[in-house]
């Protein structure tokens, strides 16, 4: 999630403490300043995109906006005025002078939160990439800003898609849209509510991350990027991993399927703004340019958090006879930090569910019509454990009577199964 920075200019401490707390419920940050001077220091260090100015300063408040607007004009924040006052003129001159909205000092608190929302929604959606729905640059970078003046250990992904600008080449311009839509897809379902994702460039995205996630994130979306390659080839291309774009009498430098490569950095002291960050991935990504396969580097990446130190970890068994997916499923409940195990027979199933004793159980029918999972799933439903059923065949009724908790037919999307599985794990103390 991408927090936006408010600056509160008031006189008045309670009506500024106010307007902070109820912008900390919407989740993002705020901060407060007493005068022109200060708000400047403020707008200078920090990365302020929205600025709440109440009439309780000295300097009229018309006035000290227009003297804001200037002051502020390559950054363009949003700029609310707050007044005690009524007077239509005195609303209409405030407006004139530059101010994105007018709200009345008695206005409640309800009305004030939405208000925000609908600015914050306005200016988010006018930075939103219209192909993968991310935040674009201009955002980025002040994401990258933020982070590094805040007191955590931030990682910095750098995500790119090798061989793209010629598949968009040879497959077009609709082809290269998907890879992009579903790449964003696979990013989104492997994030944190404190993690940020945003382009840097239209086929490059930077991810900000914790120093604990970081390289499961990196590990996974590699393993998933690698997964769903076949979608965007023939068979033919797909098997021989190249592409031949002409006649056997022409010569031809061999191209490569496309390959997701990440480079990873920790945030450094030395940091003073986006532009280092950005040379030093651009930089360690090079790393990875002679691998056939996808692939990520990290740069100083340490683990620096105890096991004991962590949340506990809810418990997941998978029973899925598609390889592939089964370890997506896993990879993707080890992100969001769900402790997930495969199994791939009924033997090993029953004795593993015993030791193991899950919390949730995802479960697939199997290969054919007649599955042998059906009274796995009976004993299951006994003891009151949370059961999702996929399947390929459409026998919604006789996976429900089993005992499940969810009929999940095949193909589907990673992000329902996952929405499922946390929401069921919530169902427990």
């Amino acid at each position: 999630m991408y927090k936006v920075r408010f600056l509160i200019i008031s006189a008045r401490k309670e009506l500024s403490v106010k307007y902070k707390k109820l912008i900390d419920n919407l989740c993002h940050d705020a901060i407060i300043s007493k005068n022109l001077s200060d708000a400047l220091l403020l707008i200078q260090k920090h990365e302020i995109e929205f600025i709440i100015i109440s009439d309780t300063i000295k300097e009229k408040l018309s006035e000290f906006i227009k003297k804001i607007r200037i002051l502020t004009y390559n950054s363009r924040p949003v700029i609310i005025a707050v007044s005690k006052s009524s007077d239509i003129k005195d609303k209409l001159e405030i407006l004139d002078s530059g101010a994105d909205d007018f709200i009345g000092e008695e206005i409640s608190k309800q009305e004030f939160q939405m208000r925000i929302k609908a600015h914050l929604r306005r200016y988010l959606e006018s930075s939103i990439n219209p192909l993968t729905h991310l935040l674009d640059k201009k955002i980025t970078i002040k994401a990258i800003n933020k982070s590094i003046f805040n007191n955590d250990e931030s990682v910095y992904l750098l995500i790119k898609i090798k061989g793209i600008k010629q598949y968009r080449l040879t497959h077009g311009e609709i082809a290269y849209e998907k890879v992009l839509q579903t790449l964003g897809a696979i990013i989104n379902s492997t994030l944190a509510s404190d993690d940020f994702i945003g382009h840097i460039k239209e086929d490059e995205l930077i991810l900000i991350t914790n120093i604990l996630r970081a390289e499961k994130i990196a590990a996974f979306l590699v393993f998933a990027f690698d997964n769903i390659l076949n979608k965007f080839y023939s068979s033919d291309e797909f098997e021989n991993n190249f592409t031949i774009k002409s006649d056997d009498n022409i010569q031809e430098a061999k191209d490569y399927l496309m390959r997701l490569f990440i480079a990873a950095i920790e945030k450094k002291a030395e940091d003073k703004d986006y532009k280092g960050i950005i040379n030093s991935l651009e930089e360690l990504i090079k790393l990875c340019d002679n691998s056939p396969n996808s692939t990520y580097v990290m740069d100083r990446i340490k683990l620096k958090g105890e096991t004991s130190a962590l949340k506990k970890k809810n418990k997941v068994l998978i029973f899925e006879y598609d390889n592939a997916l089964s370890y997506l499923l896993k990879n993707v409940c080890e992100i969001n930090k769900i402790d997930a195990k495969l199994v791939n027979n009924e033997e090993e199933f029953m004795e593993l569910y015993g030791e193991f004793c899950p919390d949730v159980v995802v479960l697939d029918w199997g290969r054919d019509k007649k599955s042998k999972t059906l009274e796995i799933a009976k004993i299951i439903s006994k003891d009151n454990i949370k059961l999702i059923f996929s399947s390929a065949y459409l026998n919604k009724k006789e996976i429900l009577k089993s005992g499940a908790d969810l009929y999940l037919p095949k193909p589907y999307e990673i992000n329902d199964i996952m929405d499922y599985i946390k929401k069921y794990l919530n169902d427990f103390p």
